[in-house]
């Protein structure tokens, strides 16, 4: 039975979201840093974990001038 990264308790199929050879529960499937409930149209993995495209952007996408910051740029709060 597989386990779920995130609370480490057992996945039964009927409850399992997919990411990755990841199993996770459906209540488990949100973003790391700020906890938004994800699904496969806006989730983005790295190293094992689950983010929303925002922060997967803000944490491991290109850094510097030209690349999403400035004025009129989107922001994460938290």
């Amino acid at each position: 039975m597989p386990k779920c990264p995130r609370c480490g308790d057992n996945v039964y199929h009927a409850e399992e979201v997919s990411m990755e050879n990841h199993k996770f529960h459906k209540k488990c499937f949100s973003c790391k840093d700020c906890r938004k409930k994800l699904d496969s149209t806006n989730a983005a993995s790295h190293d094992g974990e689950v983010y929303c495209k925002t922060c997967h952007g803000c944490n491991f996408g290109p850094k510097g001038y030209g690349f999403g910051g400035g004025a009129g740029a989107l922001t994460r709060t938290q």
